[in-house]
């Protein structure tokens, strides 16, 4: 099943929060012909945004929370917004409780309030049963789609690519990844049905390729073997080492997606990507949480393989 939130329709929210007697101070209302426009073939992508609760909860000298927040306030001010927007894992703080999710909602609901959904893979810091009991329309999916092989995977078809987001979760609180056998299969299954648009996928784990930060994906030789062959995958997308780079396995693009929390390495940006696509090509815009950052602002073009 995916892991999806849709959009929260803005009057029923209101509504709702009137019916409650809630005292939310929301941000003004744009007028609908005031809203900027949407881009079918603009996405953000985020990762290791490492949500705790309470909202102040702290490591590294960083407060998460805010982090998010400040991200979601400059993505709500992108003009055209976002088709959506895809969390690539360590969702939680550290352990998956249920608090972290809780405070998620309520971080990524100005998003939601604005008409862009939220897909998710999940982490080695992620519980699955947690995030679907705090999201009810999530768990209603699982109840209809259930989970596949233990873990959830799913297509976003676009007019330029799909994506495919997948499941690197081994289990809570262990670093490593792994896709396992039967995700893979579904994977080239997948792939195979799809061959004639470019194909970019996504989840938590970075491929360990000559032992470059072991503690990534356990079965990234497998995964290779499955996209490589098949043209159509142009790239791999990841998070988990909490840096921005983009490699290359020969002709396979390899995209690391910053952290929104904390760093292992200062010079680091942190912050989240908007990736722009095209039929052939895609351009990646690297949007700093640290505007003086050096790399802020940085566009990189990639182009497809054939």
């Amino acid at each position: 099943m995916p892991i999806h939130l849709p959009p929260i329709d803005r009057r029923r929210f209101l509504a709702g929060t009137l019916a409650a007697g809630t005292g939310l101070l929301l941000p003004r209302q744009l007028p609908a012909q005031e809203e900027p426009p949407i881009d079918p073939n603009l996405w953000v992508l985020l990762a290791d945004i490492h949500i705790g609760h309470p909202h102040d909860k702290k490591r590294r000298g960083v407060r998460p929370a805010e982090k998010l927040e400040q991200a979601v306030r400059e993505i709500l001010a992108l003009s055209p917004r976002p088709a959506g927007v895809i969390v690539a894992g360590d969702c939680a703080f550290l352990h998956g409780e249920s608090g972290d999710y809780v405070m998620i909602g309520k971080l990524i609901g100005p998003l939601r309030r604005a008409g862009v959904p939220i897909h998710f893979a999940l982490g080695n810091h992620d519980n699955r049963e947690r995030f679907l009991a705090a999201f009810p329309e999530a768990k209603k999916q699982a109840a209809i789609d259930p989970g596949k092989f233990g873990k959830y995977v799913s297509v976003l078809e676009t007019p330029h690519a799909n994506w495919f987001l997948l499941d690197s979760l081994e289990k809570t609180d262990f670093t490593p990844g792994l896709m396992g056998e039967a995700q893979l299969a579904w994977l080239a299954k997948a792939l195979d049905a799809r061959p004639d648009k470019p194909a970019l996928v996504l989840a938590h784990h970075n491929p360990n390729i000559k032992g470059k930060f072991p503690a990534g994906l356990k079965d990234t030789e497998a995964l290779l073997k499955v996209l490589m062959p098949r043209k159509q995958a142009k790239a791999y997308f990841y998070g988990h080492t909490h840096c921005w780079n983009i490699g290359r396995r020969t002709d396979l693009h390899l995209v690391n997606i910053p952290a929104t929390a904390w760093l292992f390495n200062k010079s680091q940006p942190r912050g989240f990507i908007t990736v722009q696509l095209r039929s052939d090509v895609a351009t990646f815009e690297l949007h700093a949480l640290d505007r003086k950052h050096a790399k802020h602002g940085e566009k990189i073009d990639l182009k497809w393989r054939t």
